[in-house]
């Protein structure tokens, strides 16, 4: 399976066209956003359709789950975007509005669950193909690092567009990065590291540092190395909201059952949408969906 990492992959593209997007046409924007997604999709099952199988659409739900867990998850996410020149919230309505005509026109699953994002969706289709003992081949089209630990099976594979190659990592580092990445966090995702407190990134203060030393510590020993209460509780903090094991079986079992469903959209339900949406160009390699 080629499973997409829907939004990620698309505001990649979208961010090296922010000219062409600050027209005041909305029908103009939604039309460049529309071939981007679809381009894009249509380049990644061309690439690896023969080697990897079906195109999988993973996008994000409303109200994570870790969200509920960790509330200031993704919290300063608003913040950075409305500093942003883009219509954030045209772009993300156009987004859903495209993943949606996909479900019905397209010959994909598209999976949007509530409590689920992206990562959940291919960390758990990942994860049926070793507990089912399937072993298919699995592409990842994303460039979240985050995806680094399904390497852990070999039939995983990743593509980044933004990198526009494939992230590898072999198992010994692969274990040292996990660490690593409990141990400091991730302030993308409004993540801190195992020193510092929750609120840390919303009061705008300086993350406690976590020295050569006791990272050497954390490298050697896991969670043994925690010295107290509060880096232990941290450490349980940051595992669950990086580590796809700690996934809910609850989110994973949803995930599979929709996974299940057969798709909607065939051939030529996409020719019919090409056409009723002037995609001409992509008219001409409709046989690449």
């Amino acid at each position: 399976m080629i499973l997409i990492d829907f939004n990620q992959v698309c505001l990649a593209s979208i961010m090296t066209m922010q000219s062409e997007l600050k027209t005041d046409d909305a029908a103009k924007k939604k039309d460049l956003i529309r071939h981007i997604a679809l381009s894009s999709i249509k380049s990644y099952k061309k690439k690896y359709g023969k080697d990897y199988g079906d195109i999988i659409i993973a996008s994000d739900g409303r109200g994570y789950w870790r969200k509920e867990f960790f509330p200031n998850y993704k919290a300063g996410r608003k913040k950075s975007r409305d500093k942003s020149p883009l219509d954030w919230k045209f772009i993300f309505e156009t987004l859903n509005e495209i993943r949606d005509d996909l479900r019905q026109h397209f010959p994909y699953k598209v999976i949007c669950l509530d409590k689920c994002e992206a990562d959940d969706v291919i960390a758990a289709l990942a994860l049926q193909t070793q507990e089912f003992g399937q072993h298919d081949n699995v592409m990842i089209i994303s460039s979240d690092k985050d995806f680094k630990q399904l390497q852990k099976y070999d039939n995983v594979a990743q593509f980044s567009p933004m990198l526009k190659k494939q992230i590898k990592v072999s198992k010994k580092d692969l274990n040292e990065w996990m660490v690593e990445h409990v141990v400091k966090g991730d302030a993308g995702d409004g993540i801190p590291n195992i020193m510092s407190s929750d609120d840390v990134f919303l009061t705008e203060e300086r993350q406690k540092s976590v020295s050569s030393k006791r990272l050497a510590e954390f490298m050697s020993k896991g969670f043994d190395a925690c010295q107290n209460d509060i880096e232990r509780r941290n450490w349980h903090r940051n595992s669950t909201l990086v580590d796809f094991e700690y996934i809910p079986e609850e989110v994973k079992t949803s995930i599979i059952q929709e996974y299940e469903k057969p798709a909607i959209g065939d051939k030529n339900s996409v020719m019919n949408y090409l056409i009723k949406n002037k995609c001409r160009l992509l008219l001409n390699e409709i046989e690449d969906f």
